[in-house]
């Protein structure tokens, strides 16, 4: 189980001194329960207005079965997602910005980068839906920064059948870990998404049943994966993203999560191109690494893809 740290929020030096040690800070009921609550009524008003799920009353996203929602569909609820008050209302909270602050050391600033998780049943998945697991500061991802720290809050109760956030005590410690695959997908084959994980089932892993109300905060290079979710009901949670001001980053942490979605698929669009593979013949690890540049220039031209691969050539061959 993860190890809850309520009576440190008096004790700035003790919150340090425990995620130094884990690597992440479990918190019950960190703020109102009602704003996560409001927040999942929200996302739950769009999701019926988009069909996602039926109109039925239920307090909770029920899921009626049939085939999941296209990249298209999804694209369509997406963007008034994270645009949603609550969504801000809720990162922005004043209970959550005094548990960052000692933290990062200083001001807080919050990402405009929010992500809204809608993670529907798959009973007889062999693998946790969602992103494998994974640090948010690995490389590929673009964010330049490397130390900041991610708040993971459930929007429902979340217990087993459900899933929910597994972190890997103390693996922070470790820096950078080989990711193998790719890292949280924009788009494509839903199987090649799957493949992101870093060593998982060499992992010690920990999680708790969550409500809302609560919160997970977890350094950059903690790994951390969601798991399967094998109930009725559609997993809701939302992670915000939290740095020191005036550390730089890139474009992403600056722009709202829809749009680094839109521009991670134009990429993937033109690394999976034919005309690509014609210009350049590049496979693996050079494709991985002109990936994360275009992902850092946010320019998904095939142009400037093949500019990328020479480079990287010339490069190692001098090495």
């Amino acid at each position: 189980p993860l190890i809850e740290a309520d009576g440190l929020r008096p004790y700035p030096e003790q919150m340090r001194d425990a995620m130094h040690e884990h690597g992440y800070l479990f918190i019950r009921r960190l703020f109102d329960p009602g704003r996560a609550t409001q927040l999942k009524r929200d996302v739950i008003t769009l999701l019926r207005t988009h069909y996602f799920t039926e109109d039925d009353g239920a307090q909770d996203a029920m899921w009626s079965g049939g085939t999941f929602p296209s990249e298209e569909e999804w694209m369509a609820v997406y963007g008034k997602l994270v645009k949603l008050r609550s969504l801000r209302a809720l990162a922005y909270s004043r209970e959550v910005i005094e548990v960052i602050r000692p933290l990062v050391g200083g001001p807080v600033k919050v990402w405009r980068q929010k992500i809204i998780r809608c993670i529907y049943p798959d009973p007889d998945a062999p693998v946790p839906k969602g992103l494998g697991a994974h640090q948010d500061a690995n490389p590929k991802f673009g964010y330049a920064t490397r130390d900041f720290f991610t708040c993971w809050f459930p929007l429902m109760d979340i217990d087993e059948s459900i899933g929910g956030l597994a972190v890997a005590p103390g693996s922070h410690k470790h820096g950078l870990l080989e990711h193998r695959g790719i890292l949280g997908s924009s788009a494509g084959d839903e199987k090649r998404r799957q493949t992101s994980v870093v060593g998982a089932e060499e992992l010690t892993w920990a999680t708790a049943d969550y409500h809302p109300g609560d919160a997970v905060i977890f350094h950059s290079r903690m790994v951390h994966r969601g798991l399967t979710n094998r109930s009725d009901r559609i997993r809701l949670s939302t992670d915000c993203r939290y740095q020191l001001r005036g550390v730089p980053t890139t474009w992403l942490a600056k722009t709202p999560a829809n749009e680094v979605r839109r521009v991670a698929q134009r990429i993937d669009a033109t690394l999976a191109s034919r005309a690509f593979w014609i210009l350049t013949r590049a496979e693996g690890d050079i494709v991985a690494e002109v990936r994360t540049r275009m992902l850092e220039e946010k320019n998904p031209s095939l142009s400037r893809a093949q500019e990328l691969v020479g480079e990287i050539r010339n490069r190692r061959s001098r090495e």
